[in-house]
């Protein structure tokens, strides 16, 4: 059977998911604010109230953004899998190179095409996870000011206030066309993935989707198996390609034999370290 590699724990896909419906819900009611007489916009301005119930879920689903924010924070501090993913996510002088590379690739300059092989995060993803950080930033300290307007102008000129909308609505149409353009070929449009990469729901690559896009994370995991097994099983925490045991060959024994060693490896650490070895 075809092998799986874990892209995407249960945990990381809930976030997504969490993202991606509240990333929805902000595009659509803000800019039914921006333009009401838009003909998507009918069904939410001509329901009672419909446009002050369009104000409270734009805030409503605002917060949650930033709380998700604040709980992806949490997860990057205390977690171990988290920590590595700071590490694997940190631009690189390789993220450049392959950068430069795959525009050889698109203008037809290297010839054949140069294979790339890229790590955990290729550039592309690291380039959305970054504007991610610096939009949600943006769009959370711009939101208060215009959703404080009053208290705001209290204390600041006006012309704050407007820079800070003037900043809102277009780095709102930068982050909705960087999804539609960018994103949404990634994940759906993409020849190499079509008609989607599965990873955000399944949560795991095939073999050839990481072969293609994380070449590099690959060899680092088959090396592992080469030495000790229980490396590949730990491959999750160190670089997000762990390969799922129960769908390979030998299965669910091998599988629990080597939980059962981890629990122990795991328990003898913990005496050491409560005794102070």
């Amino acid at each position: 059977m075809t092998k799986k590699y874990l892209r995407l724990t249960v945990n990381e896909r809930f976030q997504h998911l969490n993202l991606m419906i509240n990333f929805s819900i902000l595009v659509i009611t803000g800019f039914a604010l921006k333009f009401p007489t838009a003909f998507w916009v009918s069904p939410i301005a001509e329901a009672p109230a419909g446009m002050t119930i369009r104000g409270f879920i734009h805030r409503l689903s605002g917060v949650a953004i930033l709380t998700l924010g604040g709980y992806h924070l949490l997860y990057l501090i205390f977690t171990e899998r988290g920590r590595q993913m700071v590490m694997d996510m940190l631009p690189r002088l390789k993220d450049a190179k392959d950068l430069w590379e795959t525009l050889k690739n698109n203008l037809f300059i290297n010839r054949p095409a140069k294979e790339i092989k890229m790590g955990r995060f290729n550039y592309k993803e690291k380039l959305e996870y970054l504007a991610l950080l610096w939009g949600t930033f943006i769009m959370g300290v711009t939101g208060f000011i215009l959703w404080y307007e009053v208290e705001w102008l209290k204390y600041f000129p006006k012309w704050t206030y407007d820079v800070a909308r003037a900043i809102h609505f277009y780095e709102a149409i930068l982050a909705t066309l960087a999804i539609i353009v960018w994103h949404f070929y990634s994940v759906l449009l993409d020849p190499d993935v079509y008609p989607m990469n599965w990873a955000w729901i399944t949560g795991h690559l095939t073999e050839h989707e990481m072969k293609v896009e994380h070449g590099l994370e690959l060899e680092r995991i088959e090396a592992s198996q080469k030495g000790e097994s229980l490396d590949v099983y730990g491959a999750a925490s160190a670089g997000g390609g762990r390969i799922d045991p129960s769908r390979q060959g030998g299965g669910d024994q091998n599988f629990h034999l080597h939980r059962l060693y981890d629990t122990v490896r795991n328990l003898n650490e913990a005496i050491k370290k409560w005794r102070g070895n």
